[in-house]
């Protein structure tokens, strides 16, 4: 792969200059920054210009080719005499591409321009096949809107359109008609500046130029649903949605991608409560406006054909549908005979509305602080060991802040599989701002979109051997003296010991070059450290989070270490206090209850009477699924909530069906504890209930207080939660809120 970095940035990426200058665009005069894309400028005054091949987020390497932007240009120009006039340039300009500048005049509606528009628009035309009733772009079509505003109503041209074999399957995803394509290059320059995959470009070249992949290989990127939006016309097609549905057949709701930590802004567009499509919606704060194959197409679950729509009891070894009413008294009968001695396990894919009232249930009124969130290897004390050190359970940094790194460490992480939206935020640090990036895994996938890609240095070390290289690099940075005179190296130089890059190189399969250029990066700052699975499964965690902590302080960088949760609220839910050794606000609880391994062992001893699972996989997922197996098998009893009958619902005594993300109000927090709403679109069965009101349920049958709605939940969250103070539905807004933890809080 190649590791060209652009040289010149995106228009929305170009830093404005602090000098003003003033334009006058259509007789309104204007300041706007120095270099601001014309195309820009005229949005500050309300004045509309057409575009296709324009884009705010990407490269104009191949941009200006459709033509539709012109605008007539007069620039100021001094005569012999001193004085000053203005002279036209002498053709029309593109708008996406031309720099303002001070005392530009700009008309978008002369004469000239109003015909070339036209003119455009007929060439457009002449092989666009005229087949909108069919095409799943009709209705949302900037081709369709553009020509009904400024193209002729008719055209010159009757030759016989060129022809093409109709819906080529691009890809998994995406389905490519070339008679449709124009030429605007967005999916082409999306590929090589935002996902990286670039895989597709221009072949061929004249009337016979089209859009593909080299040698018509599949198109691999997991980022490939965003061409679907980039495209303006219909070319390339969702195989998932096409001939669904219209535009106006659709109810569109705002809500949170459910498929990672990340919290992705989307909108689900529904139709007879049946979740059709899922699109991108913009918040510069996190997604920008992307999003990945994962969040775009792999909501399918929630209008899957099997989804749960009656509790279901299990009797002589098969489910049977109950009630409500039969499935709530076996549970209360069940938790009365069992006392305290009751477990609950999972809440990461739960709202903190659900896991709020999980973790109450519980503790108030079961008595039990036997919850745990957690599925992976580290279920120690919770406040160890970033928290008692940097103050912080996750990341230090917000998504945003990444782009503005000059070194990137992303360490033990596929990031693209496990923080899809963060990898787009350090490919774009890397291409469009110059950062360096150093990437160490174990192993590097023979596929297209990674790290390694645009790596500077790329440490491919032996698994298991992670905390040597730590070492290796601090010794670099150490013993070549790399750091100033007054950096904090005491605690890094008592760690060191001999691990030489010689030493490590033997010890880790890495080159010793390699790591002393990786240590020479990691000085550059701001530099922030990105910790994937590798780590936080790995049995030395906390070891090695303390060694990567020494690195940040020792560079100066304290604050910038950040290991992202994985689910889409497990930051969420360890802010609801779904653990065994703090509440909500993460207050110390005494004596703290049993975390996940325990329950899971003690269920599998016959010891847990019963246990309750709230969409965790823990046969699928849990890193021991042989305990996971012999814990449901002996545990008495075992409730599920769940939207499908997966693997581990299968072992458990009573289903109940719980709402997705897309049937029920809520909030979200992602990886860098931005609160964010989720907004009920539709009821695909009235039998299905969302988790807390399962909860509340249960809660009022056993003498707690119920809850009746989110919004009465959340308000006691902000009431109960030190860092959710002054949260709610309205506060949060569309962008969400990311909150910080109070001064001084313990």
């Amino acid at each position: 792969m190649s590791q060209f970095r652009l040289t010149q940035t995106p228009p929305s990426l170009n830093p404005p200059s602090d000098r003003m200058v003033r334009v006058k665009i259509n007789g309104i005069e204007v300041e706007v920054p120095n270099g601001e894309n014309i195309i820009e400028s005229a949005k500050r005054v309300g004045v509309d210009i057409p575009y296709f091949c324009y884009h705010p987020r990407l490269s104009r390497g191949e941009a200006a080719n459709c033509r539709m932007c012109l605008v007539d240009v007069y620039m100021p120009r001094k005569n012999p005499d001193g004085t000053e006039t203005l002279a036209k340039m002498p053709k029309p300009q593109t708008a996406c591409t031309l720099p303002a500048a001070q005392g530009m005049v700009i008309e978008t509606e002369s004469e000239q321009v109003v015909r070339d528009r036209k003119g455009i628009l007929e060439f457009l035309l002449i092989n666009h096949p005229l087949d909108c009733p069919i095409c799943d772009r009709g209705g949302e079509c900037p081709l369709q809107n553009n020509t009904i505003f400024y193209g002729p109503p008719t055209s010159r041209y009757i030759e016989e359109k060129r022809h093409f074999p109709k819906a080529y399957p691009l890809s998994e995803y995406v389905v490519f008609d070339r008679e449709r394509c124009i030429h605007c290059a967005r999916c082409t320059r999306f590929a090589d500046d935002i996902s990286g995959d670039a895989q597709l470009a221009f072949l061929k070249r004249g009337a016979d130029m089209e859009v593909g992949t080299f040698a018509q290989t599949a198109y691999r990127s997991k980022f490939s649903g965003n061409v679907i939006e980039l495209c303006p016309v219909g070319a390339l097609l969702s195989r998932t949605y096409r001939f669904k549905a219209r535009p106006w057949d659709l109810h569109t709701q705002k809500s949170i991608c459910s498929r990672c930590s990340n919290g992705c802004n989307v909108k689900f567009d529904y139709r007879l409560e049946q979740l059709l499509r899922v699109n991108a919606r913009v918040n510069e704060e996190v997604n920008e406006e992307w999003t990945c194959d994962r969040g775009k197409f792999g909501h399918d679950y929630v209008s899957a054909p099997d989804r749960l729509k009656t509790p279901l009891l299990k009797r002589d070894g098969e489910f049977v549908p109950i009630s409500w009413t039969e499935a709530l008294d076996r549970i209360v009968e069940q938790l009365r005979q069992a006392g305290s001695n009751v477990g609950g396990i999972g809440g990461q894919r739960c709202t903190n509305e659900d896991n709020f009232v999980f973790q109450k249930l519980f503790r108030e009124v079961l008595g039990s602080n036997h919850i745990d969130s957690r599925l992976g290897r580290y279920q120690g004390p919770v406040n160890r060991p970033l928290f008692e050190r940097f103050g912080y359970h996750g990341m230090g940094n917000r998504i945003a802040d990444l782009e503005n790194m000059k070194t990137l460490f992303v360490f033990g992480s596929e990031l693209v599989d496990e923080q899809p939206i963060i990898f787009l935020r350090v490919r774009k640090a890397w291409r469009f701002k110059g950062a360096s990036v150093v990437n160490a895994v174990t192993r590097v996938e023979e596929e297209t979109t990674k790290v390694a890609d645009f790596a500077e240095v790329n440490l491919i070390y032996r698994p298991g051997t992670e905390m040597a290289l730590l070492l290796a690099l601090a010794h670099v940075i150490l013993h070549e003296k790399l750091l100033p005179k007054n950096a904090s190296t005491s605690a890094l130089a008592q760690r060191v010991g001999d691990w030489t890059p010689a030493r490590a190189a033997a010890e880790t399969g890495v080159a010793a070059e390699d790591i002393v250029r990786a240590a020479h990066l990691l000085v550059n700052g701001p530099m922030a450290i990105l910790v994937g699975r590798a780590i936080t499964e790995h049995p030395e965690f906390e070891a090695l989070v303390e060694v990567l902590g020494d690195l940040v302080v020792a560079t100066g960088n304290q604050g910038n270490l950040n290991i992202p949760g994985t689910e889409c609220n497990t930051q969420g839910a360890m802010d609801m206090g779904v653990l065994p050794d703090v509440g909500p606000g993460y207050r110390p609880i005494d004596p703290p209850g049993m975390n996940t391994h325990r329950m899971l062992e003690a269920a599998a001893s016959g010891q847990l009477p019963v246990l309750w699972i709230v969409g965790a996989k823990l046969v699928e997922n849990y890193h021991d699924a042989d305990l996971a197996r012999r814990a449901l098998e002996n545990c008495p009893f075992v409730i599920v909530n769940e939207l499908r009958l997966t693997e581990t619902a299968r072992m458990a005594d009573l289903v109940l069906p719980a709402a997705s993300v897309a049937e029920k109000d809520g909030t979200y927090t992602s990886c860098e504890r931005r609160v964010q709403r989720i907004h009920k679109a539709f009821d695909i069965s009235p039998d299905i209930k969302p988790d807390w009101l399962i909860f509340t349920e249960v809660a009022a049958m056993l003498g707690g207080t119920p809850y009746f709605s989110p919004r009465d939940i959340l308000r006691d969250i902000a009431a109960t939660v030190p860092m959710y103070a002054g949260i709610s539905f309205r506060s949060l807004g569309d962008a969400g809120i990311r909150w910080e933890y109070p001064a001084g809080d313990a």
